[in-house]
């Protein structure tokens, strides 16, 4: 809970003084309201997981109103504790629908950009216009801030929830995670060299006529699409080492990319029964992974 606002105000060096300027602005800013409204919206929608925090009509209509109310407050100067609470509602609501911080504080950035972009086009004079602008960039530090004292409360309950002994055990786990990322990622990088060995060894084996050049062709495929998954593996985790998620279809498309491999290598070997045997089952495993990837990747498409 927000337990000195005095003090917040302070240590933002809010004065009395960003108030009366920032009451000064509501006339200003409440005629760009709709295009206020229309313009976050669009800047929202390109959050890959947009629909899945405004999921019907009723709630984008909710959420529409509450985001009027919010803008049309930042310009009434009347900053007490109700104007707080209301803000660590706003991110206790984030917090428990799973809204990352990561979204809450770009969306706080084109709130700024906004409001200075309609400063910049209604005062002209450049001193008055620098006021205007740090009264109000306070205040907008101000709301984020409050927004995010939820998220931080709320890592904060779980970590001292937990006994001492467990806590250590988080911090070492932790930790120990990150290594086994870094491994991994050290690992991809020797595969990928060793790779790139094999793609030129491939290379070699066609020039010397060490195997026939149609062959040869074939095999040199079946190895880019090696090192093509491999590569798009290293992407992943470089993802996850920075924080993000990691996507499961990519191993779906290392085994694709391993059993194509082998089904055109498989293709090249002597006619006979082993040879349609071979063919059919890896015709059949392909198949199967290909339908996986498809079933995933429409999944993720409906989550979004």
């Amino acid at each position: 809970m927000i337990e000195n606002i005095e003090q917040i105000k302070k240590d933002f060096d809010f004065t009395q003084e960003d108030v009366e300027r920032i009451k000064k602005l509501k006339p200003i800013l409440e005629k760009y309201l709709d295009e206020f409204i229309s313009k976050f919206y669009f800047f929202i929608s390109r959050f890959p997981d947009y629909n899945q925090f405004l999921k019907n009509e009723d709630l984008f209509k909710r959420h529409k109103s509450e985001l009027k109310n919010w803008f049309l407050d930042l310009f009434s100067g009347n900053y007490d504790e109700n104007y707080f609470s209301r803000l660590y509602k706003i991110g206790e609501v984030h917090v428990n629908i799973g809204l990352p911080t990561h979204y809450v504080n770009a969306a706080f950035n084109f709130v700024r950009r906004f409001i200075i972009e309609k400063i910049d086009a209604e005062i002209q004079d450049r001193n008055e216009r620098n006021l205007y602008v740090t009264s109000i960039g306070k205040l907008i530090d101000i709301n984020l801030d409050v927004l995010t004292l939820a998220y931080r409360e709320k890592e904060l309950i779980k970590y001292g929830a937990l006994s001492k002994y467990t806590r250590i055990l988080f911090v070492f786990a932790k930790r120990f995670s990150e290594i086994i990322d870094f491994v991994i990622l050290g690992a991809l990088v020797i595969v990928a060299l060793f790779v790139f060995v094999l793609f030129g060894y491939d290379i070699y084996k066609i020039l010397f006529n060490i195997i026939p050049f149609e062959e040869g062709i074939i095999i040199l495929l079946g190895t880019l699409l090696i090192l093509w998954a491999v590569g798009e593996l290293m992407n992943e985790e470089i993802k996850h080492f920075k924080g993000g998620g990691f996507a499961i279809t990519i191993f779906v498309s290392i085994a694709l990319a391993a059993m194509i491999r082998k089904l055109l290598i498989a293709s090249l070997s002597e006619s006979g029964e082993k040879k349609v045997i071979e063919l059919v089952a890896y015709s059949f495993v392909i198949l199967v992974l290909g339908i996986v990837y498809w079933l995933i990747k429409k999944n993720k498409q409906q989550e979004i």
